[in-house]
């Protein structure tokens, strides 16, 4: 509740303005409220909607309403704030009489204290002109009811106009039609006076007479001005940014207009083009872009040219004021202009918007093949937009007929931002020399869009619908949808009405870019932009928004509303049992559709089937393909007959806008005898085999294209086992008889087959073209199997006799994991002799990898008499050990003698290959941790006495093929007769190898292995070779960098190596070395190695990762060059750094040394950024550094040494970061990576305290001027490179100077400006001179030591006795200095012989001024000083020297 308030003033009463401020964002005038009080004229701030209205009504002045403005800026900092936070409730008369946040507070003088918004506002008089109040054209809107309405303009002339006008305080003015000026379909949503009478007696629009209120009309617009109205004074000109096509445009009075497309045609396009200087054109009709802004007015409309004018001004048309009705507000005049000369571009054969594209090169006219030009959409796109669209869609094939003439060839590459062809790169026109082109059978069409489109290509008339969004197409949802909708849709595209289908009507797509906004119509308005609401769809959360559609009708057709129900696919499946078998479609509305598959059930099919003469029937799901035409939409749902209709017309169904979201159409099979039966070959109780259906008594097969897990587990389900997989039917006979199906497409949740949708029945002998997959399956060479699981399952199958895996057991309808706590052979023999199998073993500990699935909390205990696993004993318990069962399965009684075993395939020899080794009767993997040289020449001697060793090496895991390990952790001494004598894990203990890890393999040897260098220009350079007891083998490496390089050298014993270049001997990393030369592959001739990666760490290449070992390489390919190498006694380092290409030492490409390659390379600068360039320069001695690119220092020469740089920032060398490898790249020398270093400049406090009253006060102040030497001698060239090393020299200097004083303080306090390294003097210092104190090294402060770590507090606390002696001295030095200044002395410099630095364990240097007021000064990691100390001329001195003593002179 608002308190009683009183406003007292001295000198006048309070007054109130609006004062014109900026314009804000548009162009709109803001206008500020502002109150006089007490003389001086102040502010109002934080008004709101009704404290605007009482404002404005106050001021007088004719003003009935305001308008609060949300405008940021204006004069918010000067003036004074009055009043702020006024709350009114509409009807006062004064804003005093509103409450309010206290008048002139005294804080009120605050500039800010109306926050960053300044309210401005509007006042307005009965009528206004939108959508902006201070232009002299808009809208008409009328203050009627106590709030403003748009005007409709039916019936509104130039009576009305002019009253408008003059109320507005204009002489005259022009109607204008169509609502011109409205704003991206705002005035939707106002409601409009209808029917306004005028007289030329009305002074006031509000005076007229109005017949009550409309909501859909289009608004009044008007045209208002001061001049005299002369209908001949235009201009016309080409709105284009191709420069021969685009909107007519009118220029009357300021104002730019369009021309309304009534009327217009060929004739007016020619003298529009004629009189622009081209030799013809044609119409055609422009959108406009209502999104992008205002509609201007159209000024012209029924322009009439007979073709001989030479402008349009000559031609009759109605003018400008007359313009009353225009039949499409959207679209106004366009022109395609074109010259005998140059190239331009037409529609023909279609409509405004669809047809062929004709293009004119040099004067003749021609189309454009789509076949040879590789006609795209992003060319579509690009052509359409230069008609005024905003996409476009490719039409192939010669879709709206076949051209005449010349064929023209061009290869366009547009890119989707072009808005003309001409923008596109292309290679240039040319005469078509295709047959097939110049047939005129592939002439180029397209079809364009503005806001709306249909997503069917074949059928412009139906499909969902997309609209036009952010430069993309969103599809609308079909929430709210309706016929409404569909009509404005359809109008938009051109056609006279339309229907709307719900619910995804052309089926699921999943990839669509949905709208969640509704698309909600009354049916009038004039774009679907209108319609567009704020309201969410349905099943936007969970992504299960379904698509809305529609079907268009133009206004020619016969429209039926009926539903009529056809067959379409029906065919004999079987001359023998005479069943028949097809899919139910529906016609409505012109359109057949399809009939969704939901509740469709036997009963329907009955009544198809006894229509067709036969006793019963079933249904089928049934899935387009193979030929059929898949543009149709479902139609009809929800069918549902009793099964005595004679037509499916008399049953019940729900129509297009009560869909389901449909998959799957309506099929059915028909027969006279019995029905559908599905069996496993084999008999009754078979649970693997191939499967086979019986059709009325008649057997045959399931195509295995297409056939899946999950059909099986329904097909398994169905008979009565608990689940099922599929099989392969290459173990099983070949099937006979008919192939009944393929292409099922279960989802696994069906209860059986004939649930699941398929192709249809027999279509292989049907009449209907099979699909190329259908042919596949006709003659049995892949009929469908299965292998269905009572109740346990193995995960794992492989081999023929053989199946193995983790134990599942089915229970609680799902499957689970066997726990593996106590699991044993008896459990595994039970598991096994269940699947058939004579056999097994157990296998514990998670031994076929991962699992991450339920494990059941039962352990199992069988005597070995069980037949099934759930016969034996079973305790519910925890699973402790987190691990699952496993069996492996076999029908080999008895062991045999095999002990060890290469498996067989591709990547083994009867010398190499992965190894395995039974235990008992199980084979399994050998893991790789400690599979190593003398295990391997143990399993080569076990597995062949010939040979006299082997050597080790991995294979990835992907080779397991379903097999356990069963040994790790080997360590054999290579004298064991067998690779079970070497020491290991026992099987079946708690092993620790993963089952994916990767698997032991050897090549074995009669005589020996070793590597070597071959055609090399040195003995240590040159291609790596392979060999085996003589037999060579190139190295094919799928990776080839200086890390497999060092381990090849290594194993030569070399230190280290980097690639070589293959044939020209370059070293990788120079530029003569390119990136193709180790990319093209090659064919091999002979036994080949195949080289993975290796880590760095191995001893060997052969112990790293390998794809496929030692193989025959004749007639095979390699997809890298030969692997060749150059080696060095020394480790390949990097030692120094330089700043290159520049004149300037902070400025510069960063190049680095390698002293072994007694070569300078540059970096690449892939990954280069300011955290490395900052490394860089501290490596020079600055603070920062700036990472540049693209070798804006200039490009270098030379090897690239380094690419893919990533420092951490702690680094103090280039060197220490991490990089792609020496020499490793994929750049050349315009990607040098630069650097620009610098300094930061700081500001400090230097408090300086006394803590006994002194008559002396001195001030220190330090400056250290750095300079940089590429060699102790000699002085940088311009061309000379910055470089770091040992042979820099750094001089810093240090001045002190003492002042008199006789001032007692107790604190005082000196700011001191800190420069940090990198400001360099402008001339270089020479031996004995005194550097100049700019460019300062350093300058340090008594605060800074504080924050420099640990070192500097334990340097404080030893230091303090030290600082006491230090004071005591100052004071005596003091005491002498004064008196020596008494007697009349001159002032001499005081020599200081007292020890003042010490040398830190670090090496760094600590000094203590014996100066008073001078504090401890820590130079760390600044390194050797030469120090002295005296008059202002003297100073430090910084030189790098190696390893000299620190040496300090006072």
């Amino acid at each position: 509740m608002a308190e009683a308030g009183v406003l007292c003033y001295r000198t006048s009463a309070v007054e109130f303005r609006i004062v014109r401020g900026p314009s804000s964002f548009g162009g709109s005038q803001n206008y500020y409220p502002q109150i006089k009080y007490d003389g001086r004229w102040g502010r109002v701030c934080s008004l709101g909607t009704a404290a605007a209205n009482v404002f404005c009504r106050q001021l007088g002045q004719g003003y009935v309403s305001g308008q609060r403005n949300y405008f940021y800026g204006g004069s918010r900092n000067s003036g004074r704030n009055w009043l702020r936070y006024v709350y009114c409730e509409g009807s006062e008369t004064s804003i005093l009489q509103c409450a309010n946040y206290d008048f002139g507070r005294p804080d009120s003088t605050n500039s800010n204290f109306c926050g960053y918004s300044v309210n401005s506002l509007s006042c307005f008089k009965s009528v206004r002109l939108r959508p902006y109040d201070d232009k002299s054209y808009g809208l008409v809107s009328a203050f009627k009811n106590n709030q403003f309405n748009y005007v409709c303009d039916k019936g509104w002339d130039q009576t009305e106009t002019d009253v408008v006008c003059k109320e507005l305080g204009y002489k005259t003015g022009l109607p204008l039609c169509c609502s011109a000026f409205s704003y991206a379909y705002s005035t939707k949503k106002f409601t409009r006076m209808g029917d306004v009478n005028c007289s030329a007696n009305d002074t006031s629009l509000t005076s007229c007479a109005f017949n009550g209120t409309t909501q859909r009309c289009l608004a009044a617009s008007v045209f208002c001005t001061n001049d005299t109205v002369n209908t001949t004074d235009f201009t016309v000109s080409l709105d284009s940014e191709s420069g021969y096509s685009g909107v007519v445009s009118v220029t009357y009075m300021g104002l730019d207009g369009h021309i309304c497309r009534d009327d217009w045609d060929d004739k007016d396009a020619t003298v529009m083009c004629k009189s622009l200087g081209f030799s013809g054109g044609q119409a055609y009709y422009h959108y406009r872009t209502r999104n992008s802004g205002e509609l201007p007015p159209f000024w012209f409309s029924n322009v009439n040219c007979t073709g001989n004018e030479t402008t349009l001004a000559e031609c009759s048309y109605t003018g400008f004021g007359k313009v009353r009705r225009c039949s499409d507000v959207g679209h106004a005049a366009g022109v395609l202009c074109y010259n005998k000369q140059g190239t331009f571009f037409r529609l023909a054969g279609g409509g405004q918007n669809y047809g062929r594209v004709e293009v004119s090169v040099e004067g003749v006219w021609g189309t454009i093949c789509d076949y040879r030009t590789s006609w795209s959409s992003l060319d579509a796109k690009a052509f359409c937009r230069s008609i005024g669209f905003a996409d476009g869609s490719v039409q192939k094939g010669s879709a709206y007929g076949k051209g005449s003439g010349v064929v023209w060839d061009n290869y366009w590459r547009c890119n989707g931002n072009e808005t003309s062809l001409n923008q596109c790169s292309q290679t240039g026109w040319t005469v078509s020399s295709s047959s097939l082109c110049n047939s005129h059978n592939r002439d180029a069409s397209v079809y364009c869009y503005q806001n709306v489109r249909l997503s069917q290509e074949v059928d412009k008339s139906m499909g969902y619908v997309q609209i036009y969004q952010g430069d993309d197409w969103k599809t609308v949802c079909s929430t709210g949808f309706n016929d409404s909708a569909a009509r404005v849709v359809c109008r938009e595209l051109g056609f006279a009405d339309g229907r709307a289908v719900c619910c995804s009507a052309f089926g699921p797509k999943p990839y669509l870019d949905m709208l969640n906004q509704t698309v909600q119509c009354s049916g009038n308005e004039e774009s679907t932009q209108e319609c567009i609401t704020d309201k969410f769809c349905d099943g936007a959360a969970d992504g299960s928004m379904n698509y809305a559609s529609v079907i268009c009708q133009n206004a020619s057709q016969v429209i039926d509303e009926g539903f009529n129900f056809t067959i379409q696919g029906g065919h004999y499946t079987s001359e023998r049992n005479h069943s028949y078998s097809g899919f139910a479609v529906v016609s409505h509305l012109g359109v057949t559709g399809k009939i969704c598959n939901r509740n469709w059930d036997n009963n329907a099919a009955r009544v198809v089937c006894t229509g067709l003469g036969f006793k019963d029937g079933l249904v089928y799901s049934h899935l387009r393909g193979g030929g059929f035409d898949d543009d149709e939409p479902f139609l009809v749902a929800g069918v549902n007959c009793t099964g005595a209709e004679t037509s499916l017309e008399n049953c019940t169904f729900r129509g297009p806008l009560e869909l389901d979201n449909c998959s799957a159409e309506a099929g059915f099979l028909c027969f006279n005898d019995s029905g559908v039966t599905f069996r496993i070959a084999g008999g009754d109780k078979s649970m693997e085999g191939l499967v086979e259906v019986l059709v009325g008594g008649e057997i045959g097969t399931i195509c295995g294209r297409g056939w899946n897990n999950a059909d099986a587990s329904v097909l398994c389900k169905q008979l009565g086992y608990a689940d099922g997989e599929t099989s392969n039917s290459e173990d099983f006979q070949f099937g006979k008889g008919q192939v009944w199906l393929s292409n099922i497409g279960c989802t696994g949740q069906e209860k059986s087959l004939l649930d699941c949708a398929h192709n249809g029945w027999n279509i292989l002998d049907s009449k209907i073209s099979p699909s190329f997959s259908d042919y596949w399956c006709r003659y049995h060479l892949n009929d469908a199997g299965v292998k269905c699981y009572d109740n346990v399952q193995l995960s794992i199958g492989f081999e023929k006799f053989l199946s193995s895996g983790r134990v599942n057991v089915y229970s609680a309808g799902a499957w689970r994991a066997v726990c593996s706590d106590g699991w044993s052979d008896s459990e595994a023999r039970v598991v096994c002799k269940q699947k058939g199998y004579k056999t097994g073993q157990a296998v514990s500990g998670s031994a076929f990898g991962e699992y991450t699935g339920p494990i059941l909390s039962s352990q199992f205990t069988c005597n070995g008499s069980e037949d099934y696993l759930l016969n034996c004993s079973r305790q519910d318990s925890p699973c402790t050990s987190g691990s699952y069962a496993s069996a492996v399965c076999s029908n080999e009684a008895n062991a045999t003698d095999e002990r060890v075993r290469f498996v067989s395939g591709v990547t083994s020899t009867s010398y190499s290959g992965v190894v395995q080794v039974r235990i008992g009767s199980l084979w399994g993997r050998v893991c790789s941790n400690g599979w190593d040289d003398k295990a391997a020449s143990v399993a080569c001697r076990e597995l062949d006495r010939r040979f006299a060793g082997g050597k080790a090496f991995m294979q990835p895991y992907r080779t397991r093929a379903g097999v356990p390990i069963v040994l790790e952790s080997l360590s054999c001494n290579g004298t064991e007769a067998s690779i079970q004598d070497c020491s290991r894990v026992p099987w079946k203990s708690n092993q620790t190898c993963s089952y994916e890890n990767n698997t032991a393999a050897m090549v074995c040897y009669e005589q020996d292995i070793s590597f070597s260098l071959v055609g090399g220009n040195t003995p240590n350079s040159g291609r790596l070779e392979l060999r085996r007891d003589g037999l060579r083998a190139e190295i094919c490496a799928r990776t080839w960098t200086s890390v497999e390089a060092k381990v090849a050298c290594q194993q030569l014993g070399y230190s280290d190596g980097i690639p070589l270049c293959p044939e020209s001997g370059y070293f990788i990393g120079d530029p003569l070395c390119t990136r193709s030369q180790f990319t093209t592959g090659r064919a091999i001739s002979v036994w080949r190695w195949t080289l993975r990666e290796c880590e760095g760490v191995e001893k060997s290449l052969l112990s790293c990762s390998t794809t496929d070992g030692w193989r025959d390489g004749f007639n095979t390919y390699c997809i890298r060059p030969p692997a060749s190498v150059h080696c060095f006694n020394e480790t390949l380092a990097i030692t120094r750094t330089r700043l290159a290409g520049q004149d300037s030492s902070n400025f510069g490409r960063v190049e680095v040394y390698v002293p072994e390659l007694k070569s300078w390379g540059t970096v690449c600068d892939d990954l280069w950024n300011d955290v490395d360039a900052t490394v860089v320069c501290k490596e020079m001695g600055f603070s920062k550094g700036k990472a540049l690119h693209s070798a804006v220092c200039g490009q270098g020469t030379g090897p690239i040494w380094l690419d893919n740089v990533k420092c951490r920032g702690n680094e103090t060398s280039l060197k220490q970061c991490s990089s792609a490898g020496l020499g490793q790249h994929n750049c050349d020398h315009t990607e040098d990576a630069c650097v620009d270093c610098f300094d930061e400049t700081v500001s400090t406090v230097m408090t300086t305290r006394e803590t006994t009253e002194m008559p002396t006060k001195t001030t220190a102040s330090i400056s250290v001027t750095t300079t940089r030497e590429t060699t102790p001698t000699t002085t940088p060239t311009s061309t000379k490179p910055t470089e770091l090393s040992s042979t820099a020299k750094t001089t810093t200097t240090m001045s002190s100077t003492v002042k008199s004083s006789t001032e007692q303080s107790k604190s005082t306090e000196q700011t001191t400006s800190v420069v940090t390294p990198g400001q360099k003097s402008t001339e270089k210092p020479t031996s004995g001179s005194t550097p100049p104190s700019s460019g300062s090294f350093g300058t340090f402060t008594p605060e800074e030591h504080v924050g420099m770590g640990p070192e500097m507090t334990i340097l404080v606390a030893v230091l303090v006795p030290i600082l006491l002696i230090i004071i005591i001295a100052a004071i005596v030095v003091g005491i002498l200095w004064y008196k020596a200044r008494q007697r009349g002395k001159a002032s001499q410099s005081s020599v200081i012989d007292t020890p003042v630095s010490n040398q830190t364990m670090d090496g760094s240097l600590q000094m203590t001024n014996v100066m008073f007021g001078m504090e401890e000064i820590n130079f760390q990691n600044a390194g050797p000083y030469n120090i002295t100390l005296g008059d202002s001329g003297g100073g430090f001195t910084k030189e790098s020297t190696d390893d000299k003593a620190n040496l300090v002179k006072f």
